[in-house]
């Protein structure tokens, strides 16, 4: 979809443009019409006025008396003309010389009008007349040469055309600078909305126009609630916990009874289960408090955290002398738990230092509303068979190296929590293991 700026030139202008190309066309026709009008109106009398001077002798001839008649239909090719005719005589002006007037007679009480060409290339416009005199069908047609009518329209809707440019143009600019001030607030709210995503600001300013006042109300309101919501959480959630760890300091004070002194192998269960539970409880914590920490939008540093993590492996793995390269996109943030996260690059990092020769490269870009993350090695790579079952948990494809065989486990979980996707081939680059992970 369209910004709203976009939208509201490309409407008001469009909406000019069609107006200006309609006053264009009016103007046009609108002239047009007007000096034709004038112009016919004046054949009109002039044919009338020839008509009157004719006469029809004894000898049924027509007679023409030309000295009461204009001194312009004198002068040759004056641009005025005339043509008298019947079915066996026609008469014309001195001005027409020796061209004729392409006309026919016409029936009594009809007229026409057109355009016809003149000596000399000359644009005419003619009327054509039909009257009954003496017994006669006579036909008169007066022309006048427009040619420079013709030429000034030209030459002024080229002119109003320049001017309704300009003009349009002006519209234009103006129209922008109106706009650009009227959705000043918009663009604020909106710059600010990219604040509280990055987690710069906590609350956006409510001092904007009527129209989208009530919703940045609202946006601060639901951030308030969730920051609310957060943090009750976090405290039942550690209530809860340490509830239950009062609970389980019963379970192995039990344990440790003299009822169950006799029984070692219960003993080393309920001591298996509290652990377990206790693991759970701990975790839980922990991302309650990091929960009840976070801002509403406030994303994690990748690139901070990475920084954290190859330091940490390379001191881990300081005997292979690796070679952590990563690759991040600018200002790239994740929007989710922190531990999530590095639970999660730690377990794939930490897989692919183990398996490696010497190098380890991580690539994190943004894919819609989502991350890639592709974590190589130069390692071994890992047989097909093998691709399939390695997110198994406890499954380890070489047991000569130490390890538990859930850290890939691991990830699995965390990537499906996100309704994610984790994929393993052999990366084409080192031909050791990658993994592809979108989140």
């Amino acid at each position: 979809m369209k910004s709203i700026r976009a939208r509201l030139l490309t409407g008001l202008a469009f909406f000019l443009t069609v107006l200006l190309v309609g006053q264009w066309l009016w103007t046009t026709l609108t002239i047009d019409r007007f000096i034709e009008k004038q112009v016919i109106t004046r054949l009109q009398t002039e044919s009338e006025t020839i008509i009157s001077h004719v006469h029809v002798n004894a000898n049924g001839q027509l007679i023409l008396d030309n000295s009461r008649l204009s001194s312009n239909y004198q002068r040759v090719f004056s641009g005025y003309y005339f043509k008298v005719q019947t079915e066996n005589q026609q008469l014309f002006s001195r001005s027409l010389w020796d061209f004729e007037l392409e006309t026919s007679p016409l029936k009594p009480g009809i007229k026409t009008r057109h355009h016809i060409q003149g000596p000399s290339g000359q644009s005419l416009l003619a009327i054509s007349a039909a009257y009954s005199k003496q017994g006669q069908y006579i036909t008169v047609t007066v022309a006048e040469d427009i040619t420079w009518m013709l030429e000034d329209k030209a030459a002024f809707q080229w002119t109003f055309s320049f001017l309704s440019l300009v003009g349009l143009f002006g519209f234009v600019v103006l129209l922008y600078v109106i706009v650009q001030q009227a959705l000043k607030p918009l663009n604020k709210a909106k710059n600010q909305l990219k604040q509280v995503e990055q987690g710069d600001i906590e609350k956006i300013d409510e001092h904007a126009p009527d129209e989208i006042r009530p919703l940045l109300v609202e946006l601060n309101r639901m951030m308030s609630s969730m920051v609310t919501k957060t943090r009750r959480s976090r405290q039942s959630l550690g209530n809860l916990a340490h509830r239950l760890k009062t609970q389980l300091t019963l379970l192995n004070q039990i344990a440790d009874s003299r009822e169950m002194k006799n029984s070692p192998e219960a003993k080393a269960d309920i001591y298996k289960q509290t652990k377990d539970i206790k693991y759970i409880i701990d975790r839980e914590l922990k991302r309650a408090r990091v929960a009840g920490l976070t801002l509403p939008g406030k994303g994690i540093d990748i690139d901070e955290l990475m920084i954290s993590l190859a330091d940490t492996f390379k001191r881990i793995y300081q005997d292979k002398v690796l070679e952590i390269t990563w690759s991040i996109d600018t200002n790239l943030r994740f929007h989710g738990d922190r531990e999530d996260l590095l639970e999660l690059l730690g377990n794939v990092i930490d897989n692919a230092c183990k398996w490696c020769q010497h190098q380890v490269n991580i690539t994190i870009v943004k894919e819609g509303n989502g991350i890639d993350i592709t974590v190589i090695d130069d390692g071994a790579g890992c047989d097909s068979t093998s691709l399939s079952v390695l997110t198994q948990r406890g499954f380890r494809a070489d047991e000569s190296i130490p390890g538990s065989g859930l850290g890939l486990a691991i990830v699995f979980d965390i990537v499906d929590s996100y309704d994610g996707q984790l994929r393993f081939s052999k990366a084409q680059k080192w031909g050791g293991l990658q993994v592809d992970i979108h989140l």
